[in-house]
């Protein structure tokens, strides 16, 4: 099983919203105006969908951020984006959403995010979904994403937390491996520390998640950097950070581009048919566009489960 693991495209419309007075939004235009247009050139947000479309894989899973600050028009232009993805993967499309997609209260309100992608509209009252590939494994995704007024914060309250615990047990009673997804980190490595204004709140209740259920692998991004490592609190379960799809960076680290890997259907063996050192995961690859237009792709070492 291949799966193209993406998110943080970030198509964005310079133009003031009706709630443009949200501090947030003040913030958010400016910075948009002054550098972020700059990092995030629209026409490398549309080749980067036009390529990821002519990719193969099984299964494509986005981690959020496909707007910069949730307005109509970035929506719009989003879903455009993804509807060939749609129409080539179906259901084996799985999106959530970022933070910069629930920017403000009013965008929150209006539910331009489930209007314009109502396949990833999770149910009424719910904030965690599970979906199931083949007989053996499931991607279990959480929405902790909140407007904040001035921070770019998530959130693990009580109730999620509770939320994503059932379907966590659930999945392990079925006894099916598990891919988690979400939009913030939990945990960083030493060169790329975590803000306070741009961290998950309750990061650390999580990871207490995700050290007793054992995910085969935390798929997220919102940190602009494609990384790969196990937390020592819960070594089990391999960190996949996939990184801007749509920045333009000097860095291939922070470059548009994705992640790809390999996932044994049963969760366990690899391609020889021998126990993978990770449990679940091979052939992890870094795929970045180059400024000439061609595909890089370089393999990355995947850290075993018990270092040492």
């Amino acid at each position: 099983m291949r799966i193209l693991h993406f998110g943080d495209i970030h198509f964005w419309r310079l133009q003031l919203a009706r709630d443009f007075h949200y501090p947030k939004r003040v913030l958010g235009i400016a910075n948009l105006a002054m550098r972020r247009r700059h990092r995030f050139p629209p026409q490398l947000a549309w080749e980067v969908m036009e390529r990821i479309a002519g990719e193969d894989a099984d299964m494509v899973l986005f981690s959020g951020d496909m707007t910069t600050m949730s307005l109509e028009g970035e929506f719009q232009d989003a879903a455009r984006a993804f509807a060939p993805l749609y129409e080539k993967w179906g259901d084996r499309l799985v999106v959530i959403a970022g933070n910069h997609d629930r920017y403000s209260p009013r965008s929150v309100r209006l539910q331009y995010f489930e209007k314009y992608f109502p396949r990833a509209a999770m149910p009424e009252g719910c904030r965690v979904f599970s979906r199931s590939f083949g007989d053996h494994v499931s991607v279990v995704g959480f929405d902790a994403s909140r407007p904040f007024m001035v921070r770019s914060n998530g959130l693990l309250d009580t109730q999620l937390e509770k939320e994503l615990e059932r379907e966590l047990e659930a999945a392990g009673e079925l006894g099916r491996k598990v891919l988690l997804m979400g939009h913030f980190p939990y945990s960083y490595p030493g060169d790329h520390p975590g803000k306070w204004h741009h961290r998950l709140l309750r990061d650390q209740a999580l990871a207490g998640i995700i050290a007793r259920h054992q995910p085969v692998a935390y798929l997220h991004g919102h940190k602009h950097v494609r990384w790969c490592l196990r937390d020592e609190r819960c070594p089990r379960t391999l960190c996949l950070n996939c990184g801007p799809a749509g920045m333009s960076s000097s860095s291939p680290e922070s470059h548009a581009g994705w992640l790809t890997f390999e996932l044994s259907e049963d969760g366990a063996l690899s391609e020889d048919g021998a126990l993978s050192e990770d449990g679940a995961v091979t052939e992890l690859n870094n795929v970045s566009v180059s400024p000439e237009g061609e595909l890089l792709r370089e393999a990355v070492n995947i850290p075993p489960v018990f270092p040492g």
